[in-house]
């Protein structure tokens, strides 16, 4: 069965003049100049607040950067005040060492037999039944050292032979004492010179050199 179709009624009245526009919202002027002053106020106070957080941030890194420099200065200080202390140091130990070579040079010039005397007796005591003992030093004190030592060695109890021999190798001063199965060498020089090394190796140790790393 088939519908029939809708009549299309004109509800529309196309003479009836077109609906107005609804008239733009009129504000009022003390209204605008409200809101103008409260936005710019609003402004303000960000602008205020942006300014103060800039400013801060810039007080941080002024004060960071013063800290930093401060710390380098510091340090530096701290450097330089144990390198100083180092010199000064460094230079009381030369300074003694000086004052000790001048000092013991004085001794043996006024007493040149003393160091050997001294070396000898102390090996008579331990040596009473060992055969000969042979000591060795400078030519020109040949003489006045056998005479020294034979007192000692019949002081001491010794009843071997002493031998007293001169050798040019050895400094005034200086002795070497030999026996069949030991000896003892009396040597200013390499005393003095040990004593450099380990002098050398403390301030060296100090300062991270290659002497104190060798230790």
């Amino acid at each position: 069965m088939t519908s029939k179709p809708a009549p299309f009624l004109f509800d529309r009245d196309f003479a009836a003049p077109a609906p107005k526009a609804p008239p733009p919202a009129v504000v009022a002027l003390a209204e605008h100049e409200a809101a103008l002053t409260q936005a710019e106020a609003s402004g303000f106070r960000r602008g205020e607040a942006e300014g103060r957080r800039a400013m801060r941030d810039s007080d941080a890194a002024r004060l960071v950067a013063a800290v930093e420099t401060l710390g380098a200065r510091l340090a530096a200080s701290l450097d330089d005040a144990d390198r100083r202390a180092r010199e000064q140091e460094r230079a009381g130990v030369d300074l003694a060492l000086a004052l000790a070579r001048k000092l013991a040079g004085a001794a043996m010039a006024r007493a040149p037999l003393a160091e050997i005397a001294a070396a000898a007796e102390a090996c008579f005591a331990e040596l009473r039944q060992a055969p000969h003992v042979a000591v060795r030093v400078a030519p020109a004190l040949v003489e006045s050292v056998k005479a020294e030592l034979t007192a000692i060695a019949q002081t001491r109890g010794f009843a071997g032979r002493l031998i007293v021999l001169g050798d040019p190798d050895v400094a005034v001063g200086d002795a070497r004492l030999e026996w069949a199965d030991g000896g003892v060498v009396r040597d200013a020089a390499a005393v003095a010179a040990a004593l450099e090394t380990v002098i050398a190796r403390h301030f060296a140790a100090e300062e991270g050199g290659p002497e104190g790393d060798a230790t």
